[in-house]
């Protein structure tokens, strides 16, 4: 079929490659719906490449359950790519990732990697394409992935990674195909006696539908499946059994496969290829189109397909290599339990050790719900795999409802050691929904595991509670735990299992204990996990420091183990764990006064994240407001109180001291000890300083207590001591301005208060200020410097330069598209920046949004 009404394609296509050549590569998504050409725009373009440049082509599965990483095994195949012994080790999917992207560097020539049909990719897939997608602009490589895009919705897990890619990046392009039009259908039915007219109007302009409908001859078929049959059932027998047979093996079928299947002659595959119903690529057969397949397996009887995909699981088992994917898929099809059991705990397995656990969770569910054949204790442990692949899939409510299921298994059946390691796999999944009721669930599992022979079951159900307890800021449980999990794991060998108990126990020392102490042996960790096969360990060793460095205000060495950890998490890309540093360096800007900075950062962090993550990015953007006195931070602190209410404290805490703030700020002494007191009364059943000294402080600040807990943190507990000069110069050490003016002004005399209220207006603190002017009236202080002027202020809600020039055109009522051609960025930056606007105003609509800036003063000749 001609190419038609699609050389400007095909010229920026050309383009791309040529600034491939120079070093600036590109990935491309092409997008169509099914039938539009994708596949054969990019056939026309790589037939066009010369000798010089490489083409490595692969393409996803429309398996019952993707083979994961599909495309990377095709390539893989090409001796071209230098792939193939990467595979054959079972290397980790990141050496995988990494290995394909410096052959995408490392050459003289450029390459066109193409990844075709990725709306069927599975998870380890997609994390490739995202990991190319943002970094093939230091490569010379076009990387060509193509999609259906009518079949993306916003639950697609294709979604989320064109959302974080196509955008965003300069050397990221989308290119969509439209459908034909009538003129085009016209030159392709010049040759049958069809009119165009009508052919569009059936077809839509769809190449693939017009193709078929031409091809079927006189009167048009009512479907395109009828037209797919009507081709088929003018071959002869052999090759019509050749179809059928290479029909049941979704994108293609080997050739040898085929005619065994068959039991045709090369001749017969060869009049089906001549015939236009298939096409040869290599050593395979296939159709041209997933739809045309599609039809030809539904036409046949399902008995002469369960015994096909029987025979298919035969060729497949006597092959050098057993494809896991694939046998579970045909064992599937037959519907049989017993096949299917053979098969899929394998695949999964497989499917998790490649980074895909969507699939490991698929082809888990999948023998879960062929009961026959399996005994009741093999389904419960698959239970517990599938529900370790839904807690790392962020499902937790399936996650638990799974694994309650073998508990009660194992609870029935009287197996103490099998209940153990449910109860551990419950309380892991439990601590999302119910901390509480988590740390209950592994203390049930230690005492049962402590009656039996040690192992890695105890060992690690001690890292559990260790850990569990550590979250909970209780510092001798969480020791005792983790140094039981560090004696159990020694005497057993077990290194796994003493690393964990390593991290909970250096965790805990840091956040509750001797942060010395704590920082040691977490970067102990760090500098053992040199090999990339252990750079998890590195990056939660990371992540633990620079969390809980900053809790403890360790700030310049908690930012720097947060930028290494955000580093790391960048090359590996694990965007949970530098979306939540990311949270941390702004809560730690916070603190340290620059809130400017810290804003920036909190509104960087993807509020549709994790919820831990939200609740600290959110939380430090709702105590920006409440120090600047910009609008919307009662409404924000008060929405993720009530997202925290089933959290640990340490996540609560800083949104509970925001609000009572507020309250104090406001002079409403009485809602502040409301406010607080609930998580006060928490953290004092708890041994953290921080969050003791934290919400002590706002209790005493509305009046609720008159002298410190004990166990507070020292500078709040001097302040509470009346010792404000002490406590002053003690957060003046530690780096915290805004505290240190609230000590200041708590002396009550005028040197004193002068200092606080500069400090205050330097550091943007209106409400703060405000009432230290009115205490300063009051004692009849004259001279009381006034408010800045609004327009030696900075920009009112912290709105950047582009922020305002984004407000200004959001005033005017254009769309995110029209804003980003006007400021010459893309619509999803435009659409960034209006929502953090939105945040920044504390506004729920683009109207209100407008509306606040006016009557805060922000207009476009606001600086």
């Amino acid at each position: 079929m001609p190419v038609l009404e699609r050389s400007d394609l095909l010229e920026e296509l050309d383009g791309l490659l040529d600034a491939a050549r120079g070093g600036r590569g590109a990935a491309v998504f092409v997008a169509g719906e099914a039938g539009v050409g994708k596949t054969t725009l990019v056939q026309s373009f790589l037939a066009g490449l010369d000798r010089s440049t490489r083409s490595l082509v692969g393409a996803c599965d429309p398996l019952s359950t993707p083979r994961p990483l599909s495309p990377l095994l095709d390539v893989a195949l090409d001796p071209r790519s230098g792939l193939s012994s990467l595979v054959d080790a079972q290397a980790n999917p990141y050496e995988m990732f990494d290995a394909v992207l410096e052959m995408l560097r490392r050459t003289d020539h450029p390459t066109v990697l193409v990844m075709e049909d990725v709306h069927w990719a599975d998870q380890a897939t997609l994390d490739l394409v995202r990991y190319l997608g943002r970094r093939a602009g230091g490569t010379r490589a076009l990387v060509i992935c193509t999609y259906r895009d009518d079949e993306v919705g916003g639950d697609h897990p294709l979604r989320p990674v064109l959302g974080d890619l196509a955008p965003s990046r300069e050397w990221v392009r989308r290119l969509h195909l439209k459908p034909l039009s009538v003129d085009a259908v016209a030159q392709l039915a010049k040759d049958h006696d069809a009119d165009p007219v009508r052919v569009h109007e059936l077809t839509g302009g769809n190449p693939f539908y017009v193709t078929e409908l031409l091809a079927a001859g006189g009167a048009l078929p009512a479907t395109v499946a009828d037209a797919v049959m009507a081709r088929v059932e003018r071959l002869d027998g052999d090759a019509r059994r050749i179809v059928e047979v290479t029909s049941i093996a979704p994108r293609s079928l080997e050739v040898a496969y085929a005619r065994e299947l068959a039991g045709v002659d090369l001749a017969a595959a060869e009049r089906a290829v001549h015939a236009g119903v298939l096409v040869g690529r290599g050593e395979r057969l296939g159709f041209r189109h997933e739809l045309a397949r599609a039809a030809v397996e539904a036409s046949m009887l399902p008995a002469r397909c369960i015994e096909l995909h029987h025979r298919m699981i035969e060729l497949l088992e006597a092959a050098p290599r057993r494809d896991l994917a694939r046998l579970a898929h045909h064992a599937h099809r037959t519907g049989e339990a017993t096949t299917v059991h053979r098969y899929a705990p394998a695949a999964a397995e497989e499917a998790q050790a490649r980074g895909a656990h969507r699939q490991a969770a698929e082809f888990y569910a999948a023998a879960i719900d062929h009961t026959g054949g399996v005994s009741p204790d093999e389904l419960a442990e698959l239970r517990l795999r599938l529900s370790w692949e839904l807690y790392i899939l962020n499902r937790p409510e399936e996650a638990a409802a799974t694994v309650r299921a073998a508990v009660e298994h194992f609870r029935h059946r009287g197996d103490r050691v099998a209940l153990a390691r449910a109860l551990s796999a419950q309380a892991r999944v439990d601590w999302n929904l119910d901390p509480d009721l988590a740390r209950a669930t592994v203390e049930e599992a230690i005492s049962l595991l402590e009656s039996e022979p040690p192992g890695q079951p105890l060992a690690y159900a001690y890292y559990l509670a260790g850990h569990m307890n550590m979250l909970a800021r209780r510092y001798e449980p969480a020791v005792a735990f983790a140094q039981r999990c560090l004696e159990v794991s020694r005497a057993h060998g077990l290194g796994r299992e003493h690393e964990l108990g390593t991290l909970a126990l250096g965790t805990a020392e840091l956040v509750v204990g001797d942060p010395d102490l704590g920082i040691d042996l977490l970067e102990g960790i760090v500098e053992r996990a040199t090999d990339d096969k252990e750079y998890r360990n590195r990056l939660v060793a990371l992540g633990m420091l620079g969390s809980g460095g900053g809790e403890v205000r360790r700030y310049a060495r908690a930012e720097h183990w947060l930028q290494d950890s955000i580093q790391l998490a960048g090359r590996f890309d694990e965007d949970y764990t530098a979306e939540y540093s990311t949270a941390w360096l702004a809560r730690i800007a916070f603190e340290r006064g620059n809130w400017d900075h810290a804003a920036t950062l909190a509104a960087e962090v993807d509020v549709d994240g994790a919820r831990i993550t939200r609740l600290t990015a959110g939380g430090t953007l709702g105590r920006v407001r409440v120090r600047r006195g910009d609008p919307g931070a009662e409404e924000l602190l008060s929405e993720l109180a009530g997202l925290a209410a089933d959290q640990e404290l340490q996540h609560r805490w800083p949104i509970t001291a925001g609000l009572a703030e507020l309250a104090w700020l406001r002079n409403d002494a009485a809602l502040g000890r409301e406010i607080v007191e609930a998580d006060y009364r928490r953290a004092l059943a708890t041994d953290s300083a921080w969050a003791k000294g934290e919400l002590g402080f706002w209790m005493y600040q509305c009046g609720g207590i008159s002298s410190p807990p004990a166990g507070a943190a020292e500078p709040f507990a001097l302040h509470m001591s009346e010792r404000w000069s002490e406590a002053a110069a003690a957060w003046q050490q530690i780096g915290c301005p805004y505290e240190k003016a609230l000590a200041l002004a708590a002396g009550g005399d005028e040197r004193s208060l002068r200092t606080a209220l500069h400090l205050l207006q330097r550091l943007g603190a209106r409400p703060a200020a405000d009432r230290i002017r009115a205490e300063m009236r009051a004692l009849g202080i004259e001279d009381v410097p006034p408010r800045p002027r609004a327009s030696t202020r900075s920009a009112p809600a912290m709105l950047t330069g582009r922020q305002l020039e984004v407000l200004e055109l959001l005033r005017q009522g254009l769309t995110n598209a029209e804003i980003g051609e006007q400021l010459y960025i893309s619509t999803k930056t435009a659409g960034h920046h209006v929502s953090a606007i939105l945040r920044k105003l504390g506004a729920r609509s683009r109207t209100e949004a407008a509306a606040r800036a006016a009557v805060m003063g922000i207009d476009r000749q606001h600086p």
